[in-house]
């Protein structure tokens, strides 16, 4: 999506992209770029509808109890509480600042900022490892500043 094309989402402020190779239009790419702005819009079903049933979705942290979504998804039916989990704080931005991707392999570099629910503000970058299988989602690694995210919940 062009910088200039940032359209307001439930989940987040402005989404924009910043950019990325010139041939990261279609394939893996397309479809994390697909996910990526079903993410900021909280749409559920739209992410679905772009993983694998036995999907991997881990947000790598040592301390799993640190935050409501740290943890491993495994399959369909564990993402839904990766959402209710996130539903917990207040986003006020997810931009995705740059992808990159390499046949099945994609990367997303994101800024993002929210509020928990006791006030602490987190305004933080955070990385994305897609690997994907034909046209779908099979594991995404997320690794963030879990200290930041972590200090948000103590």
């Amino acid at each position: 999506m062009p910088a200039d094309d940032t359209p307001t989402t439930a989940m987040a402020g402005p989404v924009a992209s910043g950019g990325g190779d010139a041939g990261t239009t279609g394939g893996a790419a397309a479809v994390v770029q697909a996910v990526t702005e079903a993410l900021a819009r909280g749409d559920l079903l739209a992410v679905m509808a772009h993983v694998t049933r036995d999907v991997e979705w881990a947000v790598c942290a040592a301390d799993r109890a640190a935050a409501p979504w740290f943890g491993v998804y495994r399959g369909r039916r564990e993402l839904p509480a990766m959402f209710e989990a996130l539903s917990t704080v207040q986003f006020d931005d997810f931009t995705l600042r740059r992808l990159v991707s390499d046949g099945d392999l994609v990367f997303t570099w994101l800024h993002v900022a929210f509020t928990a629910p006791g006030g602490r503000a987190v305004d933080t970058e955070e990385v994305q490892i897609w690997e994907l299988e034909g046209a779908q989602v099979r594991r995404v690694h997320t690794l963030l500043d879990t200290a930041a995210v972590a200090a948000a919940f103590a």
